[in-house]
């Protein structure tokens, strides 16, 4: 279903004297194609106490809220969406809300919230919430209009002489009720707070990410989304998939025959080759994958023959992490320090620049692209690792037609692909380049290195890279042994 058609009510919160709040939120809410219509909100400078609440601008909240459910029960519609005046919204909303899929029994759904608790998982998407705080774009169904209607009035409760700590807060109040009324939540975040001046606490601040992850929980957000994409809570030891993309063999052989038997067990080799007899050497021999595509030079058929590596390594249920190389590639660390990072820090290692902040060079090739908005894309080098998750959500959908048309597609495919499909980019992974390479300015392609200087091996040792490029068969690379394990 859509947006409107679940939610055929839909206010937004806004004090009157906050007119900049109200031009914020009505672009806003034109850029996301949502048509919502002003509820004034109480101002608390006029209210003559907190009636059990913390504070006044508290209280001004609560009962703004209760007077927008009332106002929804009178005009008898199934369910109210209420916004708050701060709310941001998921570039890709509409066509992520239309995959969930709504059980029956809902009684509150929010767009976005702070999970205290940890969910439970209810499919693609959706999460079932045991306690969560904010209410910035929250729904009730009309069968529970009138319980979050007596709830947020604390008169009853200060006469009778009750404990209030609960209510210290309407999204507190609302929060204890999701231990009786049937609560789901968008997963990732579709909706969360601004970084603006906020008349509740008086200053400018924020509780999220600007990518909608609540900064005091990241972590467990991960984790919940970790489960529900593979299926897994816990993390497990690293198995790492090599998904050589090449023209033909590898360039040092030796150097990744080392590195690998380090511990052979924790690797697995996948390629796609473009001359499959040149192919002489144990590492790549016996590798390549069914599906083959002829690739060419910045082209999409570069993004379709990743596409196929992912796919074959997912395959191999045991594998948790996927590493694109190339064949003038070689590893810069002992295969122990990879996997020791890998466990501890399991994240996908790319550098996804949104549109804004990446070089002009990257802005003027999608331009003329009019299927995707500016703020969906994001630019990254072609060299990636990822985890399982980003290796599942990269490959579950096929975007290739919406980017045949452009040059090196392979430098924005996955990481606008995976913004596309709502993965928090800015929290969930770490952003630092997986594969050192060296380019001069101006250039078309990247330095092939002979030898290496003193300074680039000093960039490379000091830098987060796994791997390097480009170094031909002469190079004289494998003599610095970074692949090897310090000499005891």
């Amino acid at each position: 279903m859509t947006l409107k058609e679940t939610f055929p009510l839909i206010f937004v919160l806004n004090l009157g004297r906050r007119a900049d709040r109200r031009g914020e939120i009505e672009w806003q809410l034109a850029e996301a194609n949502i048509d919502a219509e002003r509820f004034p909100s109480i101002d608390a400078r006029y209210v003559k106490s907190a009636r059990g609440y913390k504070t006044k601008p508290k209280y001004a909240l609560a009962l703004s809220k209760r007077l927008a459910i009332r106002e929804a029960r009178k005009r008898g519609a199934e369910s109210v969406l209420i916004l708050e005046d701060d709310v941001l919204f998921h570039p890709n909303l509409h066509s992520l809300f239309e995959r969930l899929e709504l059980p029956d029994d809902w009684g509150l759904f929010f767009f976005g919230c702070s999970h205290e608790r940890r969910p439970e998982v209810v499919s693609s998407g959706l999460v079932k919430i045991t306690y969560a705080v904010d209410n910035h774009a929250f729904a009730v169904h009309s069968r529970y209009y009138n319980q979050l209607i007596r709830a947020m009035d604390l008169l009853p409760a200060i006469r009778s002489g009750e404990d209030l700590e609960i209510g210290l807060a309407s999204d507190r109040i609302i929060a204890d009720l999701q231990k009786t009324i049937p609560t789901y939540a968008a997963a990732p975040n579709l909706a969360w707070q601004a970084e603006t001046h906020s008349d509740l606490v008086g200053k400018k601040y924020s509780l999220y990410s600007p990518s909608g992850t609540p900064k005091n929980y990241i972590d467990l957000n991960r984790s919940v989304l970790d489960e529900m994409v593979t299926g897994e809570k816990e993390v497990r030891r690293p198995k790492l998939a090599l998904l050589f993309l090449t023209r033909g063999d590898v360039n040092h052989p030796k150097i990744w025959e080392e590195w690998i038997a380090q511990s052979p067990d924790d690797i697995r080799v996948f390629s796609h080759s473009k001359n499959l007899e040149n192919i002489t050497s144990d590492v790549l021999s016996g590798t390549q994958i069914d599906q083959q595509e002829d690739t060419a030079w910045g082209d999409i058929s570069l993004v379709r023959a990743t596409v196929a590596l992912l796919k074959a390594a997912l395959e191999d249920e045991t594998i948790t992490h996927f590493a694109l190389v190339s064949e003038s590639c070689v590893p810069v660390r002992p295969l122990g320090e990879v996997l020791r990072r890998l466990y501890f820090d399991p994240r996908p290692q790319f550098n996804p620049l949104p549109f804004e902040k990446s070089p002009k060079r990257f802005r003027v090739k999608v331009a003329k692209i009019n299927s995707l908005p500016s703020e969906l894309w994001r630019f990254h080098s072609q060299w990636i690792l990822f985890d399982r998750t980003t290796a599942i959500l990269s490959t579950r959908n096929d975007y290739t037609s919406l980017m045949e048309s452009m040059t090196a597609p392979d430098e924005t495919y996955f990481g606008t692909v995976l913004h596309m499909e709502g993965y928090p980019l800015d929290d969930f992974v770490f952003s630092e380049k997986l594969t050192w390479t060296h380019w001069q300015k101006d250039a078309g392609s990247p330095d092939t290195h002979q030898s290496i200087s003193p300074k680039h091996l000093s960039e490379i040792v000091s830098g987060h890279y796994l791997f390097a490029r480009k170094f031909p068969s002469s190079s004289d690379i494998g003599k610095h042994g970074l692949h090897q394990p310090p000499a005891n």
